[in-house]
């Protein structure tokens, strides 16, 4: 019963890995790729430190790998890492770097921008907050003016009517004063017009001749 398991773990471990996984290559000054799992075989590519490859099968000591140019070739396993090589770590970190102090230059400049809104929206809100509170107290002065304003008009108008009754009368008075003098320049010139016939009629008589005693009386 061991024996086959046995076999079958051999088998295994002996077999060709027959996956794909993405390695790197590692700090080497020069990597060879070739067309067999031997150094007998002809050289097809040189990839430089870093360069992603795809691995596709391990035999003994030696992967098989796809380029990124899609060619296909054999290379020592010792050269490969599945982690990227230290240099391009640097590389990638030190961009990351510039870039993140890029990201925070430009984050400082939109902090001063927002900054810089924000005390001009807090001068705004400042301005408005007084402009509201001018307003509503012009409007209570408003409001009480409008109170004492409709009181004047109701007496404006109380005083109006009694203005325009007022001048009626006076109108009607000056009327009858007019209509009193001239009855009484009436009453005058008729009052010196019977004196003058009164006088007229005694002078008159007063010239008349006396008659005299007739023979016969």
């Amino acid at each position: 019963m061991k024996t086959p398991i046995l076999f079958l773990l051999c088998f295994f471990l002996t077999a060709p890995a027959a996956y794909a996984e993405t390695m790197y290559v590692t700090d080497m000054i020069e990597v060879m790729v070739r067309t067999g799992p031997d150094i007998s075989h002809k050289i097809i590519a040189m990839p430089k430190s870093g360069t992603k490859v795809e691995v596709v099968e391990v035999v003994d000591d030696w992967a098989m790998v796809i380029l990124p140019n899609e060619k296909e070739g054999w290379m020592l396993t010792r050269y490969l890492s599945p982690n990227p090589p230290q240099r391009e770590i640097v590389t990638k970190l030190r961009k990351e770097n510039r870039d993140l102090r890029l990201q925070v230059k430009t984050l400082d400049e939109q902090n001063a921008q927002l900054k810089k809104k924000c005390k001009e929206l807090k001068a705004a809100l400042l301005k408005e907050t007084k402009t509201s509170y001018d307003l509503r107290k012009s409007y209570e002065t408003l409001k009480r003016e409008s109170k004492d304003f409709l009181a004047l008009k109701s007496s404006y108008q109380k005083a109006s009517k009694e203005l325009v009754a007022r001048t009626r009368r006076l109108n009607e008075l000056e009327q009858e004063v007019k209509a009193l003098r001239e009855s009484r320049v009436l009453w005058w010139f008729i009052s010196g017009a019977a004196v003058i016939l009164i006088g007229f009629i005694l002078g008159y008589l007063s010239r008349r001749p006396k008659r005299r005693p007739s023979l016969l009386e």
